[in-house]
């Protein structure tokens, strides 16, 4: 269970059950923004499959709204803005996830690397329909944590991305049963320096400029220090 605030014309609590959740990649609207991920993955060692968009099944107990995860010792794991979906019937809500995962588990296989840590997700959600108008102005945005220095990692308008009545139907095609309680991942935008950052902290936000408001999370990534290697 999600605990969300829907801000609308005020505000309003949601408990939103999540039932499935995907997360998609790869989903740039050219084939330029798509190939900036993939070099940027390949210099990393990440290969990926020839399958545009591509989909993963995440278990859906691995979501968090919290402002810290834990992860394990010498890891190199990176979070990454995303646009996220969540399905509850006639309604959809929008807000601002990442999709925080293990880059040298992702050499070997990326469906098992997206299961080892959560997604994070903001607690803040916009009904879809309050922003479908404007919805290519809107901007993803996230920074990162370099030698103790707060830097902006990625940065785009959502015009960059698949469209979320596309995505979905990707999604319906790929999914058994309905999609009610579904939380879809968008995929996300090219780094702005070309490469991944293994950063200790990550801030993400989705603004919409046109009604001036923003939603933001930040949280902290932390290795275990209860169990000696």
């Amino acid at each position: 269970m999600l605990e969300l605030i829907v801000e609308d014309d005020g505000t309003r609590k949601l408990t939103f059950e999540v039932r499935k959740m995907i997360n998609a990649g790869f989903t740039g609207r050219g084939p330029g923004e798509i190939q900036k991920h993939i070099d940027e993955l390949r210099k990393h060692g990440i290969t990926t499959s020839q399958e545009i968009p591509l989909l993963y099944p995440i278990l859906p107990d691995n979501i968090t709204t919290g402002n810290r995860i834990e992860i394990l010792p010498d890891s190199k794991t990176s979070g990454e803005v995303e646009y996220v979906l969540l399905l509850d019937g006639d309604n959809i809500y929008v807000t601002v996830g990442s999709d925080h995962t293990d880059r040298e588990l992702e050499k070997h296989s990326i469906l098992m690397s997206k299961q080892i840590y959560f997604n994070v997700i903001a607690s803040k959600v916009w009904r879809y329909e309050d922003v479908k108008g404007h919805w290519d102005g809107l901007i993803l945005r996230a920074w990162v944590e370099k030698d103790g220095q707060r830097q902006l990692y990625q940065e785009g308008k959502l015009e960059q991305l698949i469209r979320p009545e596309e995505l979905i139907e990707k999604v319906r095609a790929r999914v058994t049963g309905d999609l009610r309680g579904a939380v879809i991942y968008s995929g996300t935008l090219p780094t702005i320096s070309g490469r991944l950052c293994f950063s200790p902290r990550f801030e993400i936000e989705l603004i919409d400029k046109h009604v001036g408001r923003a939603i933001r999370h930040a949280y902290s990534v932390e290795p275990i220090a209860w169990f000696k290697c």
